[in-house]
């Protein structure tokens, strides 16, 4: 598995820490019950709470044993999303016949366990304390200059195609399949919001914003639109149509990108609100995710 830098960057803020034993399951056992690790000794007689597992930002790593003092230093990596491999040098006196490669194996669990096996018995860890992990500053694309030489974007576009979900999965559909899908008197809220998006129109602007025009409900009156606007909830009207807020697009290194005006978080660090607007084969813009497709009018 091919782990990008995000990937690597989730997984070494999972990992870096300190845990310990938290239960251990027999796997042999007929209800596979959770042992508190308190009461579960290894081979020496100590019980596995003693042991402690400090995985560092530089891959390498510290096992202790708290009731003898012994403590052995070794290296980790990340091997694909949920899965690491560790080094024991020895550290857990393996009894014979134990597969060392899969004793060096830590699974994620449950968002909040790593799991190794050792023989028949699988332990369970928890984090007690959290690591070090150096801020990474990386440029946004906020930050960048954009090119004002490219303008190409510029103009009013409609909804080419809207990406929902069938019974076969994810699938594209245009507004007129989408009226005969939706055609008769009880039409699910979720189809009546698709048929709304599919008359969407999105403009790019010369100067450099982006708003996404929808259909003034019937009944709204201009007091209605008035208030609206006031009120910071409509950004624009005209032509029978209203944008509820300018976000903003830019070129950055031949490519075009907006601010959705999102706010993201992973793992509780924040994420560029910027997404790269991409093409199909014939230039039209995939949008919002990918969930619309553009078509440039």
């Amino acid at each position: 598995m091919i782990l990008d830098e995000q990937d690597l960057r989730n997984g070494l803020k999972y990992i870096v820490g300190t845990w310990q034993p938290d239960y251990v399951v027999n796997m042999f056992s007929s209800d596979l019950a959770h042992i508190p690790a308190a009461d579960f000794k290894s081979t020496d007689g100590v019980a596995f709470t003693a042991i402690s597992f400090t995985f560092l930002e530089d891959h390498t790593l510290l096992m202790k044993n708290s009731v003898t003092g012994k403590e052995v230093s070794g290296t980790w990596e990340q091997k694909s999303y949920g899965e690491f491999r560790y080094t024991l040098n020895g550290f857990l006196n393996l009894p014979a016949g134990t597969n060392a490669e899969v004793a060096e194996t830590l699974r994620m669990q449950d968002g909040a366990k790593l799991v190794f096996s050792l023989g028949v018995v699988a332990i369970a860890l928890r984090k007690i304390a959290e690591g070090d992990i150096s801020e990474e500053k990386k440029l946004d694309i906020g930050d960048l200059p954009g090119d004002d030489s490219m303008n190409e974007i510029v103009g009013m576009y409609g909804v080419l195609k809207l990406r929902t979900y069938s019974d076969e999965g994810f699938i594209w559909i245009t507004a007129e399949e989408q009226r005969e899908k939706s055609a008769g008197d009880d039409v699910p809220d979720a189809e009546d919001y698709a048929l709304q998006m599919l008359d969407w129109k999105v403009e790019f602007t010369a100067d450099h914003q982006v708003f996404v025009w929808m259909k003034v409900p019937e009944g709204a009156s201009q007091a209605d639109l008035d208030e609206a606007m006031r009120q910071g909830e409509v950004a624009c009207v005209k032509d029978g149509m209203f944008a509820e807020k300018a976000l903003a697009w830019k070129a950055v290194n031949g490519r075009y990108y907006y601010n959705t005006g999102e706010h993201r978080e992973v793992f509780g660090e924040v994420q560029s609100p910027w997404d790269e607007l991409k093409c199909d084969e014939e230039g039209n813009i995939f949008f919002m995710n990918n969930m619309l497709l553009l078509q440039k009018k």
